[in-house]
């Protein structure tokens, strides 16, 4: 009977220690986040979050949260998605967004973000966009990276861009 009852505890801490283990690798493995303008988006290990570019105030729609690689900032340019420099080996997220909805017509959802040249006027790299659909508001969620950023930079956009979500906006 002995032998039985030593047996359960020792099985018993085994699985508490596994449980341990497999919630600290879990929590570890969430990293930070990003908000702005009712926006979050989970930030790749060495990202940070980027100051948008400022288009004339009251414009439509608006750049609410910016997120990239070292060395990406804003800079001036006529078009709001791609006004940022983006190292070559880097990349860049860029979430705008619309007062209402304004009907997702031509956008993929953030499913099916795939790179191309081409994506956006002013900027000659890859890029992919999606729009997405909230509260009866509409977002594109960008992605921009480098000719020569790495696999594991390019996952890293997608998949912080693909982490979008709406948050409360805190007054």
């Amino acid at each position: 009977m002995r032998h039985r009852a030593r047996t359960s505890r020792v099985v018993l801490l085994a699985a508490l220690v596994a449980a341990l283990t497999l919630a600290s690798v879990a929590t570890g493995a969430l990293g930070e986040s990003a908000r702005g303008g009712g926006i979050e988006l989970t930030l790749p290990a060495g990202w940070a979050k980027v100051v948008p570019a400022r288009p004339a105030a009251g414009s439509d729609p608006q750049t609410l949260l910016v997120i990239g690689t070292e060395g990406v900032r804003a800079t001036e340019s006529e078009c709001l998605v791609s006004s940022y420099r983006v190292p070559a080996n880097g990349a860049v997220v860029v979430v705008i967004g619309w007062r209402d909805a304004v009907g997702s017509s031509g956008f993929l959802p953030l499913s099916a973000l795939k790179l191309r040249r081409g994506t956006f006027e002013c900027f000659a790299g890859r890029g992919a966009v999606a729009q997405v659909t909230r509260r009866n508001r509409d977002f594109q969620v960008n992605v921009m990276v480098g000719d020569r950023a790495s696999a594991e930079t390019i996952e890293d956009a997608l998949a912080a861009a693909r982490s979008f979500a709406l948050v409360p906006r805190t007054p």
